[in-house]
């Protein structure tokens, strides 16, 4: 067992950030020459042809960039096999790594996936990183971002130099950045962990996605502890769930943190065998989250652990941030830290763009920007506006996709009936043709189809929301955008920023006493 981690104790051994790699299994495999290494090694459930092993050298993703003794990667529909075999044999190559036979002398490793494989080899190569710091994954349906980014802040507010992969953003523990290529995994996620322990991290923060954990993309990383956030059920597709996947992947004495809401969950982590840590909002959990007061853009949360209770303040608002919070309060006092110092350090980050980023101005309606993207999101930002609103009015501006199916889109027209004093409705970017046939999509789940507005342009139904609400109102925009890497992401919400501040200088240079140009409710 590579951690300390009792049976009955909620305290890691900071051993735990030692940089120690365990010693590896050994496969049976040919002698091979010095200098390469083995494939069969690696892969020892694969299939050999021309040839019972592979000793390469290096691997080379392309037959153009080989050399004597490389491992040629063939991935089909992107290579030419023809091609590929040509390159291979006159550049010297040791051997290729395929999905498929082809028709060549040279020995082949056959695989079910080449992503999965390319994996499992790029991690031999770097020595097995993620055995060489602390590794974190956090899956969910929702409220990953904002843990691992809550984590994260915890670990390095406490010295902890710490590495982190989320929607938003990523650190090498060095240089934070976004990415223009998605959260990554297989060779990509093993290539970045390699980078972080390069970089002196002790540890590693991982959203992870359901859909690539149960297509294995995630089997060449080792996790010592696994976040469950929002909800862990199987998506209703065959087979296991994604936690299920990565529980297979924790090590030995690994800890699994996870709502005591989340039945089912909880049911999967301890069958598998796993030391289990639970918390909750305002239920009996070995982390219990209670609000105990909301206004102002702040709310305050009784926090308990055991005989111990802490209050913290926190700008990150409403009930899917307090269980947020509570996830990474249970991660701090897994590595020891005492539960004041945890909420004091947690209470320190303000703000997370587009999740209920609240931006305010004097004498003006206060901004929520929050990403959305789907129905359960956007009524956990609704609720949550609708409880911070105070005496003032709550408006949202609904971006919608016109391909999300009409049930969806329906359901969205019933939230924001139910939540919002005054709603309207816009398009997402490049969705403008397909609006109006989903607006009547949007309306189909309304009883009060009058109290709905309709503005195709997303920057003109925001100057629209602004110039007409009071300094006492709240403004919620749900952008609703699904965005393939953080780049986007990140220039969206900052777009819409940008748009929420020209609105209101423009508000503030028009003549107090002259009338909106633009009258759309009493």
């Amino acid at each position: 067992m590579r951690h300390g981690i009792g049976q009955h104790d909620c305290v890691v051994d900071h051993s735990v950030f030692a940089s120690n790699a365990e010693p590896q299994q050994q496969v049976e495999s040919t002698p091979a020459d010095e200098g390469t290494t083995s494939l069969r090694r690696v892969l020892p459930d694969c299939r050999f042809f021309a040839g019972d092993d592979v000793h390469y050298v290096n691997v080379a993703q392309s037959a153009e960039t080989a050399t004597e003794g490389s491992l040629v990667v063939y991935r089909i529909g992107l290579d030419c096999p023809v091609k590929l075999v040509a390159d291979a044999m006159a550049r010297g190559a040791a051997g290729i790594v395929t999905e498929q036979i082809l028709p060549c002398p040279l020995p082949q490793c056959i695989v079910g996936d080449i992503e999965i494989a390319i994996a499992r080899i790029t991690a031999e190569e770097l020595g097995r990183p993620d055995r060489k710091l602390l590794t974190v994954g956090v899956i969910g349906s929702a409220g990953k971002t904002t843990t691992t980014l809550l984590i994260s802040s915890l670990l390095r507010s406490s010295g902890i130099r710490t590495a982190y992969q989320s929607d938003l953003g990523d650190s090498d523990g060095v240089v934070q950045g976004a990415s223009g290529e998605g959260v990554p995994a297989g060779s990509r996620l093993v290539e970045w962990i390699g980078e972080a322990n390069d970089s002196e991290c002790r540890a590693a923060i991982m959203e992870l996605s359901d859909d690539q954990a149960r297509h294995g993309y995630y089997d060449s990383v080792e996790f010592d502890m696994v976040v469950v956030t929002g909800s862990a059920t199987c998506s209703g597709d065959f087979g296991p769930s994604g936690l299920q996947c990565v529980l297979e992947r924790l090590a030995d004495g690994g800890v699994v943190i996870a709502p005591v809401d989340d039945v089912k969950a909880t049911r999967i982590i301890r069958d598998c065998g796993a030391k289990l840590l639970t918390y909750s909002v305002h239920k009996a959990a070995d982390v219990s989250v209670k609000i105990i007061d909301e206004g102002g853009g702040v709310t305050t949360l009784l926090v308990s652990h055991g005989d111990a209770t802490a209050a913290m303040e926190t700008h990150l608002c409403g009930a899917a941030m307090a269980a947020n919070h509570a996830a990474a309060i249970a991660f701090g006092l897994l590595i020891g830290e005492p539960l004041e110092r945890i909420v004091e350090k947690l209470s320190q980050l303000r703000s997370i763009p587009g999740r209920t980023q609240r931006l305010e101005q004097y004498s003006h309606a206060a901004v929520v920007l929050d990403a959305g993207g789907t129905p359960e999101r956007a009524a956990t930002t609704l609720r949550t506006c609708r409880s911070m609103k105070g005496a003032g009015r709550l408006w949202c501006v609904l971006a919608i996709n016109g391909g999300d199916d009409p049930e969806t889109l329906a359901r969205y027209g019933t939230l924001t009936e139910r939540f919002a004093d005054h709603t309207i409705v816009t398009s997402q970017a490049g969705k403008k043709s397909s609006f109006l046939g989903a607006t009547h999509n949007v309306l189909d789940g309304v009883n009060k189809c009058a109290a709905f507005r309709m503005v195709a342009d997303r920057r003109r139904a925001i100057e629209w929301a602004v110039s007409e609400a009071r300094p006492d109102d709240t403004i919620l925009v749900i952008a609703g955008e699904r965005h393939d890497n953080a780049v986007s992401q990140r220039s969206d919400i900052e777009r819409l920023g940008a748009w929420v501040e020209t609105a209101r200088n423009s508000q503030d240079r028009q003549d107090p006493g002259e009338s909106p140009k633009l009258k759309i409710f009493g």
